[in-house]
């Protein structure tokens, strides 16, 4: 569910111990990366590259078209009842962008102030969905209301910004729907936003750093998207997102750097062959990356979760860079 930068093909077939289970291919190499992850968070997208989903979903996206706001002033008058527009910004915490599917925070402020999350892009989900809500019977979003979501951002976010990839995952996706009443009234528009992992925060704990204007995002992109790639720096020595491991800047040293995901084939809905499996596999996969001699790759696997419930087949690879 994420752009691709495929590579070379990788033809190991991973078998589960469940016998019920179909095997399951690597069909590529990519440095990709659908956001930043641990567990996925509430979009669907990864979070951190597996940590803060690392959430992000599956998924990436990315900021927009022009500078923080179409005339450079005030967001827009959006408010929580009110229909969004592209070019809004917004203040936030990635706490807070994570609990709610629809948008309970401030109404949009002047992208000349502090801001932590711009939407991109207000898209439209055209697939028809006869419910009167988006929730489904446990009060969370229904999953084929989150994937559709998802896939009309990231639509947006190819059309936008074709040539960003998962590799620029301090970039954090992430998107809102209309509230249970305006869907109810019949909205079906998808707000998409864009926000930026703060470097030096932790893994466990992710902040948000302040935006700069859309069009010095872009052009930094452009220039040096390693501005925005995933490291991490692990003083306690616990591997990629440990307890105490906290968001780096691949520019400088760093302990950790996300160098490649490894995506499986198989369809939806197969059966989790399972964490040891995975790893096991992963480790001599990763291993083939052209890596500086004398360094340890270390693999991350998708959760049991997050293959079920995000069909998450990405086994991510990270170096360490000591």
């Amino acid at each position: 569910m994420s752009l691709s930068r495929a590579s070379d093909r990788l033809s190991l077939a991973v078998h589960s111990a469940d016998r019920a289970a179909a095997s399951v291919g690597f069909v590529e190499a990519s440095t990709r990366r659908d956001d930043i992850r641990v567990t996925r968070d509430r979009t669907g997208w990864p979070a951190t590259r597996r940590a803060v989903a690392v959430a992000a979903a599956m998924v990436v996206v990315a900021l927009l078209s022009s500078g923080c706001s179409a005339a450079g002033g005030n967001g827009g008058a959006s408010t929580r009842q009110g229909a969004p527009k592209a070019g809004d910004c917004w203040t936030t915490t990635f706490a807070a962008s994570q609990k709610t599917e629809d948008w309970e925070g401030h109404a949009a402020v002047s992208c000349a102030t502090a801001h932590q999350s711009y939407t991109y892009a207000v898209a439209t989900i055209s697939r028809k969905f006869s419910y009167s809500s988006w929730l489904d019977s446990s009060g969370g979003v229904r999953q084929d209301v989150d994937k559709a979501a998802y896939a009309a951002c990231h639509t947006q976010q190819s059309r936008i910004l074709p040539g960003i990839t998962e590799k620029e995952a301090l970039l954090y996706p992430t998107y809102y729907l209309p509230s249970t009443t305006q869907w109810g009234d019949g909205a079906r528009w998808v707000r998409c936003d864009i926000s930026e992992v703060k470097v030096g925060s932790t893994i466990a704990a992710p902040k948000l750093a302040n935006l700069a204007g859309f069009a010095e995002l872009k052009s930094t992109l452009s220039a040096d998207p390693k501005r925005f790639a995933l490291c991490e720096d692990d003083p306690a020595n616990n591997g990629p997102d440990g307890a105490q491991t906290t968001y780096a800047d691949c520019t400088g040293p760093a302990d950790w750097t996300f160098i490649a995901a490894l995506t499986m084939a198989g369809t939806d809905g197969a059966p989790y062959p399972g964490l040891t499996q995975l790893k096991t596999v992963g480790a001599t996969q990763c291993a083939t990356l052209k890596t500086p001699a004398g360094h340890e790759v270390f693999v991350e696997p998708p959760t049991q979760a997050d293959w079920t419930k995000y069909d998450d087949r990405e086994l991510d690879c990270w170096l360490n860079n000591n």
